[in-house]
C-alpha cells in the first residue's frame, strides 16, 4: 500500500527534519549528488501542482522551504541505504542494481532536458518506447517513454548518461542494465498509438556510448539482459565489451531447451525466473503431467517436487553467475508474481515476504542445492 506508506513515513520525516542540524555528511551528500537540485525543484513543483504531469502545472515557483525537506529525505535514504549495503559487503554479498534504460516522461530529467528526448513543442512526448510482438503479449508492449535523441545526446557527449550510470555505480556492486538491445536497434512507436504493433527499429548508439561510459566511469561494472529476438550484433556489441549475458531457465523449459550444460559457459548468468516472470512453482503447475514427467527425467534429480529439481538445474549450470528469486527457492505460486508485463497497478511490485520464517525452514534444502552445485566456492 504504497500510499498508506509514503503518508505514515512522511509523518515521521517531517518529525526528524523539525530537529535535524546539517552536519559534514549532509553537506557532502548535496555536493556528490548531481542530480538532487534538479530532483527536488521538480518534485515539490509536482506536489505544489496535485501531482499532475508537469505538462499540466500552473504553479512554477517552487518552495525553498519545502525543497530542503526534499532535500532531506534524499539524504536521509542516501545514508540509510549505504549502511545497509555497506552491511552486505561486509558479508560478502554484492548488490546488483536493476537500471531501466528509459525515464519517465513525468520525470525530472524529461522536464528538466527536454531537448534530449523526443517531444512535441508542447512537451508531450512524439516517439515513445516498446517492443514489437513477442513472448509476453500478442500487441507487443508499449511502455510509452520518451525515446531519447541519441543525436543531441552525441553532441552533449552523453553527459546525462554518464551521471546517470556513475551515480548507480556508486549506489550498488553490479548494475544490471535492462533492455540492452535497444543501444543496438530500438523500436519506435509514434506516441498516438495505441499498441505498440506500429512500430519500426531504429539503429542505436552502440559503441560510441559504450566506449564513452567506460571511459567516464572507470569502474563501471555491468551485466546486461540481453535475451529476446536479437540479430547478431547486439551479442557482437555485448561481447566487443566483455558483458555478462543472460539465461532464462524458464524459458528454455518451455522452449523445450533443457539439456544438462556440459560446458563452462563465460559471461552468463542464469536465472530460474526475473521480476517479469511466473514463479517456477506456478509454470509447473500449469504443465501436463506428460510434461512434468518428461522434465524430471531430462533434468539431474534432485528431489521429487519439480520446481525445486528446476531451481536446482539453474544453480547447476556452469554459468558465472546464478540467481534464484526468492518465490523460486520457496516454492511459491502465481499469487506472489512481482510484474506482468504490459499491464500497470495493481497487483505489481506489490508482493512482498511478510517475515522470514519460511526462508528459514527453506534453508537447509537451499544449502543443499548450493552444496552439490558447487556454488559454496
Amino acid at each position: 500500500d504504497y500510499e498508506l506508506v509514503r503518508k505514515t513515513k512522511d509523518k515521521l520525516l517531517k518529525s526528524a527534519y523539525a530537529s535535524f542540524e546539517a552536519k559534514a555528511d549532509y553537506k557532502v551528500f548535496l555536493k556528490r549528488a548531481h542530480w538532487l537540485d534538479e530532483y527536488v525543484e521538480f518534485i515539490t513543483l509536482k506536489k505544489q501542482n496535485n501531482m499532475k504531469s508537469w505538462l499540466d502545472w500552473t504553479d512554477l515557483k517552487a518552495d525553498k522551504e519545502a525543497m530542503d525537506y526534499e532535500r532531506f529525505i534524499q539524504y536521509v535514504f542516501d545514508k540509510q541505504w549505504h549502511k545497509i549495503k555497506d552491511y552486505a559487503n561486509r558479508k560478502g554479498i554484492q548488490v546488483v542494481g536493476d537500471l531501466p534504460i528509459y525515464l519517465g516522461h513525468d520525470s525530472a530529467e524529461v522536464y528538466f532536458h527536454p531537448e534530449l528526448f523526443h517531444l512535441n513543442k508542447d512537451g508531450s512526448p512524439h516517439l515513445v518506447a516498446g517492443v514489437p510482438p513477442d513472448y509476453f503479449s500478442d500487441e507487443g508492449q508499449l511502455w510509452g517513454n520518451p525515446l531519447y535523441d541519441w543525436i543531441e545526446n552525441a553532441n552533449q557527449k552523453y553527459d546525462l548518461w554518464i551521471k546517470r550510470l556513475g551515480w548507480n555505480q556508486s549506489m550498488f556492486d553490479v548494475i544490471r542494465l535492462d533492455h540492452f538491445r535497444a543501444f543496438d536497434t530500438y523500436w519506435v512507436v509514434d506516441a498516438k498509438e495505441e499498441t505498440a504493433i506500429n512500430g519500426e527499429w531504429r539503429l542505436g548508439p552502440a559503441h560510441s556510448f559504450f566506449n564513452k561510459m567506460y571511459k567516464a566511469i572507470p569502474n563501471l561494472n555491468i551485466v546486461v539482459e540481453d535475451f529476446g529476438d536479437l540479430r547478431p550484433e547486439v551479442l557482437e556489441l555485448r561481447d566487443d565489451f566483455d558483458l555478462m549475458g543472460m539465461k532464462i531457465v524458464q524459458f528454455a523449459i518451455q522452449d523445450h531447451e533443457i539439456k544438462e550444460n556440459k560446458k563452462a559457459a563465460s559471461n552468463l548468468l542464469a536465472y530460474t525466473g526475473t521480476h517479469d516472470n511466473a514463479p517456477i512453482r506456478a509454470v509447473v503447475d500449469e504443465m501436463s503431467l506428460k510434461r512434468q514427467r518428461q522434465l524430471m527425467k531430462l533434468l539431474p534429480k534432485f528431489s521429487n517436487e519439480l520446481w525445486e529439481t528446476i531451481a536446482y538445474y539453474c544453480l547447476s549450470l556452469n554459468t558465472d553467475w546464478a540467481i534464484l528469486p526468492i518465490q523460486d527457492i520457496l516454492g511459491l505460486g502465481e499469487e506472489t508474481q512481482w510484474n506482468t508485463p504490459g499491464t500497470v497497478g495493481s497487483p505489481n511490485w506489490e508482493w512482498k515476504l511478510r517475515d522470514l520464517s519460511q526462508v528459514r525452514e527453506k534453508m537447509p534444502v537451499f544449502k543443499k542445492m548450493v552444496h552439490r552445485s558447487n556454488r559454496n566456492r
